[in-house]
Formats: C-alpha cells, structure tokens, sequence
C-alpha cells in the first residue's frame, strides 16, 4: 500500500481542519476542510502568514503555542483560538499541534467547536444573568423594610429577612425553630390556616391581613401578598406592617361614631329649640300687637316697636335655622330625571316682578347637556337662590345681565353662574362664603341664607360648589353635580 497516497487521502478528507506551517509563519499545506470553513481559497491561505487569519486577540497567546511546540519539541500542545472567515464570521477551534521534524515545521489538526462555545457562553451569560439577580434578590431581602418569609408546607419558616427579627424581637434561631403559627394572634390562627391551604392549592393571596405578637405581647397588624413558589408547596410572602394605619383607622372610627352622635344631638337641639321657642315668640310678637292699641305714651310705644322688631328678627332666624336643620336631615331625597331649561324657566316665572323692575337679561344656554338625573325640588331651590343672589347683588351702574349654561364633563354635569354684579371681596370673605347666615354686604334683604342651603343641596348629592368673583366687576358660581 502506498503511505504517501494513504496519508493524502486521510490529509484532504479528515473532517477536521489539517495544516502543516512552517517557522517563518506560512501554511506549507492545508487540505480543503480550510476551504469548505473560511472561505478562502488555498492560494489564499498558503500566500498570507496564517496569523492573518486568526482573530486579533488571539495572535498573541497562538504564537506563544506555536513557538512554545518549535523550541521544547513536546509531544504535543493544546489551543482554542477564534478564526476569521472570508465573510466574517467567527470560527472557534480547538487545536492539537505537533513538530514534525528539525526544520521547524508543525502539524496543526483542529476541531471546529464554534457551536458549543457559543452554547458555553449563552450559559456563562445566563449563571451570570442569575448570579447578579441572586444578589439583588438577597440584596434587597436583607434592605427591605417590609417583612419577607419562606415557609414550607411543614408550618415552619425557612428563611426571614431582619425586620422579623427587629419587628418580634425573637431570634432568627427561634424564627426558623417555632411553628410560625406560634407567632400569630389567636383569634387570627384559623383564618391564618385557611389561607395557607389554600395557597399550597395554588391560590395567590393579595391584601390578607392578621396580626403576629412580638415578644413583648404586643401586636402588629400584617397584611401579605403570597403565593406558592412551586410543586415543593413552599410559600413566598411578602408583608406591610399595617400597625399605624390600623390605629389611625380605628381611631378615625371612633371619632367618625361620635361626631355622628354629637351631629344628631345638635341637629335635635337645635330643631327642639327652634320648634319650642316658636310659640314664646309668637306669643310676644301677638302680646306688643294688643299693647299698641292701649293707651301708651310715646316712650312706651317705642319700647312696643323695637320688642316687636326684635321678636321678628328672632321669629325669622327660627325660620332660617328650621330650614337649614330640615336640609341636613333629609335623607331619602327622591332622584327623576329633569330638565335643566324647566326647572330655569320656572325660577324666573317666580322672580320675574324682581327681573322686570331691575331690567334684568338672562342669557340660558343648555345646549350641551339639558337633563339631568337630580332631585327636582333641590334644583328649584339652587337656581331661585342662585338668580335671586345675583338680582340682589347688582351693581347700581348698570342693569343686571345674567348667564346661566350647562356643560358635560367626564363623570359630571356642571352648571355656571355668571352675573354682572358689585362681586365679593374673597380675600376678606371666602372662608365663610357659604356660612350659616354669613352677609358680605349692606343689602336689607340678604339674610345669609340662600348660599348655605345651595351648598348644602349640591353637596347631599356629592357635588362640588365653587365661587370667582371680582369687585364691581361680577361673580361665578360653578357647580359639578355626579353624572
């Protein structure tokens, strides 16, 4: 058998790459595999020096192989280098080199394992992906002011982050030790335990609450986010402390409870005081009547008036405060659908002696939106007061001009008042603009009245009242009603 064939034969077919390169850094010989790989062709690879075609940052350390093979004549050597293809594409290859013989020469069998590396650095990036999330996770277990656990399915804890620790006051030995029902309220454990089942059985838990004891006895309101981490039925969870809030909500309660309490009280005084206090007045009003007709000088008849004056002013005040009280203690006030237009032409039938003797323009545009799901009688009564206001406050320089629109929001219906009036110094009087018998002017009439119960109807419905004004210039009362 011919060697010389055999070994040519066994040279072009190996699937490997084959090479023999010489001491000045040249391929002598390369069988075709180089070919088929980079993509150059022989005279190519056989004209350049063979570094040329390994990639820059493996010149270096591929020398040192080569020259190490060259001058300590080992059996043997070893590298993994990267090759650059004709379309630059990187080729990984694992090498075996050997000399030939005294002239320098060296024999080079490689293995592409361009594939496999690429697998060994998705893993690398990947363990390496996980390593730093690993980190923050245990970063951000041991930092976090919130309390995290992880049970098992055997009750006990398997890990716990430090605020356990400065929270209850126990040691992470006794943490991890104890069943961590041990640590739970009573009156919350089977509730507790519940929840636990049904959280092996895959359920998520948001926002349950129960209370833990720490070592001094007291309690500490938690509420977790949990769930089961996989098919182990170990739980991961994540807790507030809800302490503080939870007082601060009981507390709320509590003050809510009796403010209602001292509400009622005062809304009965104030009803039994105002109805008992009708008649006495009444009756002294009737008394200074028959007192007129006797015989009296002229000082008595004076004292007649201004008792008769005063029982009036108290007997409208009564009147007043039976109004307001009857506002807040309507309740069950009956909801229709009505028209805006309506309920405005009918206020103006009943102010129309006042607008015609102030020749006063209104200007209605309720284009936009029209009807309205409202209580028909708490309309009335805003747009009468809120016209009347404005008829009331005009400005002597000139005759009233009033407008009155609607407009459609997202979630409300707003209604604009708009007037020409002498307006309101809201630097001096906004606080108590809708105040209990609360008058910024010098008006006769104005009895502090009207804007009170206005708000008070637009806000038993959870509508929003709110006022511009200029002085001399006019007022704007916006109301958003809940559509």
């Amino acid at each position: 058998m011919d060697t010389n064939l055999l070994y040519k034969n066994f040279f072009n077919l190996s699937n490997d790459l084959m090479a023999v390169a010489n001491m000045n850094g040249y391929f002598k010989m390369v069988n075709d595999h180089w070919i088929h790989k980079l993509g150059y062709s022989e005279e190519e690879l056989l004209n350049y020096p063979h570094t040329s075609f390994i990639h820059p940052d493996d010149i270096e350390k591929s020398l040192e192989v080569f020259e190490n093979q060259r001058s300590v004549h080992t059996n043997s050597s070893t590298l993994k280098n990267r090759y650059i293809a004709k379309n630059g594409d990187i080729i990984w290859l694992d090498w075996n080199i050997t000399s030939m013989d005294i002239t320098g020469d060296i024999f080079l069998v490689g293995k592409e394992v361009t594939y496999q590396r690429k697998q060994q650095l998705k893993e690398d990036a990947i363990q390496k992906n996980l390593k730093n999330k690993n980190k923050l996770l245990e970063e951000l277990f041991e930092l976090s002011t919130d309390f995290i656990v992880i049970a098992n399915s055997d009750g006990y804890f398997k890990k716990v982050n430090p605020i356990w620790i400065e929270k209850l006051g126990y040691t992470e030995n006794e943490l991890l030790s104890t069943p961590f029902m041990s640590f739970i309220h009573p009156d919350d454990r089977n509730r507790t335990s519940n929840m636990v089942q049904r959280q092996m059985e895959g359920y998520t838990a948001i926002a349950f609450e129960n209370r833990y004891v720490n070592k001094n006895g007291d309690s500490i309101w938690l509420e977790w986010n949990a769930t089961s981490v996989d098919a182990t039925g170990d739980i991961f969870a994540i807790a507030r402390d809800q302490t503080v809030s939870r007082q601060q909500k009981l507390k709320l309660e509590v003050m809510l409870k009796e403010l209602k309490a001292k509400n009622k009280q005062l809304e009965e005084f104030t009803y039994i005081s105002s109805h008992n206090l009708r008649s006495p007045v009444a009756n002294i009003f009737v008394l200074s009547k028959f007192l007129e007709q006797t015989s009296l000088n002229t000082e008595q008849k004076q004292y007649i008036k201004l008792i008769k004056e005063s029982s009036e002013m108290l007997n409208n005040t009564l009147s007043d405060l039976t109004e307001a009280v009857q506002v807040h203690k309507n309740k069950n006030v009956k909801i229709n659908r009505i028209s805006l237009e309506e309920v405005c032409n009918t206020a103006l039938k009943q102010l129309s002696g006042k607008l015609l003797s102030t020749q006063a323009e209104i200007i209605i545009d309720f284009n936009e939106t029209d009807t309205i799901e409202y209580s028909k009688p708490y309309m009335q009564s805003i747009f009468l007061n809120l016209i009347s206001n404005a008829i009331k406050y005009k400005s002597p320089e000139r005759s009233p001009v009033i407008h009155i629109s609607s407009k459609k929001l997202k979630n409300a219906i707003q209604l604009i008042f708009k007037d020409n009036g002498i307006g309101i110094d809201l630097k001096k009087h906004k606080g108590k603009m809708f105040g209990f018998r609360k008058t910024f002017h010098d008006n006769p009439d104005a009895r502090g009245l009207g804007l009170y119960i206005t708000k008070s109807q637009v806000e038993a419905l959870n509508g929003k009242i709110r006022v511009s004004s200029t002085i001399d210039e006019g007022t704007v009362f916006i109301i958003n009603l809940a559509s």
